[in-house]
């Protein structure tokens, strides 16, 4: 029987509200810096949710050609000026790498609709001929794969996943899955979104999902609070190098951790609050050879309303307990806001840097914890202690659960 290759995670690419790139990113975390304000991007009068975790800092055309910043939209920017950091940090030089054992696995959920919008609009109003011809392929999920692909001269395997908010951590759990059997050396790995335009706002907006109280946004994304309102959405892009163990050492890569497990599974029906979760976590316990007491951390999905925050609770509650010797746990995007396709994967680029530095981010503005929830190892401010094991959430529509596993890297 063929060993499992391991997996190691060498370069981290993170762009969010609170920064380009993981160095600064991490900063503004460990600064506890919220960095959700209201929207300017565009004109929010028609919509309750007035807030959102904008980039404001930054330009595509350091890392993109004109050209192609001209024929796509900026789901794909953030996704390839990610990649462009990831593979920075990894200290990657595709040109020494083999095209064919080099692959890709994003994911993204609103697609290319700041693009889109308003050629629809052209479509509907101003006739067929006054539409970009860029919209045919500036729109897609699987832009920026393709855009990243021809940049890159990448061949190897490639897949884009829509998997709603989970879509994130699947991408980097099936990237892993992928070098574990052989079948590639170096995957880039995570997600990107850009949701703040009218359309997708309006469309996220109708799930009941969003803030309800905006008045302060240092206040209006508040996971696990007995105040909670609702989440609010960011724009940003996570994307993480992942490379056979072998190779990464063979290249003398700095290695932030390895991914030990990951688990994907529904919610059924005849299920209890977080029966469907707990499976997914004993899941990827199984696949990474941990148990529930070797895990020091979980970063949460932290969706921020009743239904969301109740039942995410329950799960972790029922494998872990609510001893004190359960691990802490935080929601870091409350400083930048979610960030969907993108969230788990930004997630476990943080989760590597908590591994690395032996540190916990926090969940801002937790001053009145949901004492329902039957969880008292919440942590609101940053926590400095061993970490060895670190497990990263997210849930979609409909009861998907994605549990991924990331571990300390010990030669």
């Amino acid at each position: 029987m063929t060993t499992k290759k391991r997996v190691a995670v060498t370069g981290l690419g993170v762009i969010c509200a609170s920064g380009t790139g993981i160095d600064g990113v991490w900063n503004q975390c460990l600064a506890q810096h919220n960095a959700i304000r209201n929207i300017t991007r565009f004109d929010t009068r028609r919509f309750e949710c007035k807030v959102g975790g904008e980039v404001s800092h930054f330009d595509p055309s350091v890392y993109i050609p004109p050209q192609i910043i001209q024929q796509t939209d900026r789901s794909t920017h953030l996704g390839m000026a990610a990649c462009h950091l990831a593979a920075a940090d990894a200290g990657l030089q595709l040109s020494k790498e083999d095209p064919n054992q080099v692959g890709m696995y994003f994911s993204n959920l609103v697609g290319g609709m700041e693009f889109a919008e308003p050629e629809l609009y052209a479509q509907l109003f101003l006739g067929p001929s006054r539409v970009n011809a860029y919209q045919a392929i500036a729109w897609f999920y699987a832009a920026a794969q393709g855009q990243w692909s021809i940049t890159a001269g990448i061949k190897g395997h490639a897949k884009t996943v829509v998997a709603d908010r989970a879509g994130g951590l699947q991408s980097v759990g099936l990237a892993a899955h992928t070098i574990q059997r052989g079948s590639s050396r170096v995957i880039f790995a995570g997600g990107f979104e850009a949701p703040l335009v009218p359309y997708s706002f309006l469309m996220y907006g109708t799930t009941g999902l969003l803030s309800k109280d905006t008045t302060d946004p240092l206040l209006a994304y508040r996971p696990f609070h007995q105040l909670r309102k609702g989440l609010v959405l960011g724009e940003g892009s996570g994307i993480l190098i992942l490379e056979d163990l072998d190779h990464a050492v063979a290249r003398g890569a700095r290695i932030y951790a390895e991914v030990a497990g990951y688990s994907v599974c529904m919610d059924s029906p005849s299920e209890l609050e977080g029966e469907g979760l707990a499976r997914c976590i004993l899941g990827a316990l199984q696949v990474s050879g941990l148990e529930p007491e070797d895990i020091d951390h979980i970063c949460a999905e932290g969706i921020a309303t009743a239904a969301g925050d109740i039942t995410e609770a329950a799960g972790i509650r029922r494998v872990f307990g609510n001893e004190t010797r359960s691990p802490s746990v935080s929601c870091p995007k409350s400083m930048f806001g979610h960030t969907l396709a993108a969230a788990g994967a930004i997630d476990a680029a943080l989760a590597c840097q908590m591994i690395r530095t032996n540190t916990v981010l926090p969940t801002i503005n937790l001053d009145n914890p949901d004492s329902t929830l039957g969880i008292t190892q919440f942590s609101n401010t940053v926590e400095h202690k061993p970490l060895n094991a670190v497990m990263c959430c997210s849930r979609g529509m409909k009861g998907l659960n994605t549990v991924l596993v990331i571990q300390r890297h010990n030669a």
